[in-house]
């Protein structure tokens, strides 16, 4: 997916100027362009803030398959969002909480994640703008706003630093407790969710949003690198981790992924833990039985697990 799918215009430029860029963007459609992640997103001090509306072109007939896959995975990664902010809020509340990396990583994906969730709900009003179809005769095209840019810019946002790879993940003074390790579990479990639906949206055709194609690119990033960080932590257990139980009602806001086909709630938790690195299990099998350690969701009446809407 290029970047040259959406076009940017200032939100103070006339409508004919947007129109005007939007032609001559899409005879560039097959022109490839550097890719910008969001950490260009971050502020910049001494630098006036100025945000920017984003656009998608494509055929009138891609226009309701692309919207329907932007606003299904805005509503999923939002829910999603929303999870990881209050397993984190959670985890550093709890008096058993001892992990200073923990503690630092958690403070981070709460501060992250709330902007982010910002940008996505800002998504999701562009997405409620009527698109626009342009007729020149030879050829039609839609233009649907997609996204605001600069809102780093506009609301100071800077991320909060997370200990790299070479940063110590124990001390004497806070040794890794249970309750380390539960958090450590259940986050991997929940960025392995994160990752899995950036994914997809990736591999969906219909997926034209550029914007988002780019806020998946720090997912991805960012997700990965604390997924090996809290793996680490996990290590650093002096007990039996794979003995430490984690219940699926600790892993937040998985049911907004089962817009992109991930199942149940208990279905995604087996599976996004078993990605963490201790092998795929059947969906409905306790994880605790297959070295999870996360127990499964219970199942609703007749055998059938409760789904997500």
């Amino acid at each position: 997916m290029s970047s040259m799918n959406q076009i940017r215009a200032s939100k103070r430029l006339p409508l004919r100027l947007t129109l005007a860029a939007a032609v001559a963007a899409t005879a560039l459609l097959t022109a490839g362009s550097p890719a910008r992640a969001m950490v260009g997103e971050q502020y910049e001090p001494g630098t006036s803030p100025v945000t920017t509306t984003s656009y998608s072109v494509m055929s009138p007939e891609a226009l309701a398959a692309a919207v329907k896959a932007d606003r299904d995975y805005v509503t999923g990664m939002r829910a999603h969002h929303a999870g990881a902010l209050s397993m984190s809020q959670e985890y550093l509340a709890d008096a058993n909480a001892s992990n200073p990396a923990l503690k630092e990583l958690a403070q981070a994906i709460v501060h992250k994640q709330q902007f982010e969730i910002g940008l996505l709900d800002e998504v999701a009003r562009n997405l409620d703008r009527p698109a626009r179809v342009v007729n020149l005769g030879f050829a039609r095209f839609a233009i649907q706003s997609g996204a605001t840019e600069g809102l780093g810019q506009r609301d100071r946002f800077m991320k909060y630093p997370v200990p790299g790879p070479l940063a110590a993940v124990f001390s004497g003074n806070a040794p890794v407790t249970e309750c380390d390790v539960q958090f450590a579990k259940a986050m991997t479990t929940h960025h392995q969710g994160a990752l899995d639906m950036a994914r997809a949206y990736q591999a969906d055709r219909n997926g034209r949003n550029t914007f988002l194609g780019l806020l998946n690119v720090d997912i991805v990033t960012d997700q990965t690198q604390e997924i090996a960080l809290m793996r680490r932590v996990i290590a650093a257990y002096p007990g039996n981790a794979d003995a430490v139980q984690v219940p699926a009602s600790m892993v937040h806001g998985m049911e907004g992924m089962s817009h992109a086909g991930h199942g149940s709630p208990a279905t995604q938790v087996s599976t996004a833990n078993a990605h963490a690195g201790h092998g795929a299990a059947p969906a409905g099998q306790a994880a605790a039985a297959a070295g999870h350690g996360i127990a499964p969701v219970p199942q609703a009446q007749g055998g059938h697990a409760h789904h997500g809407h």
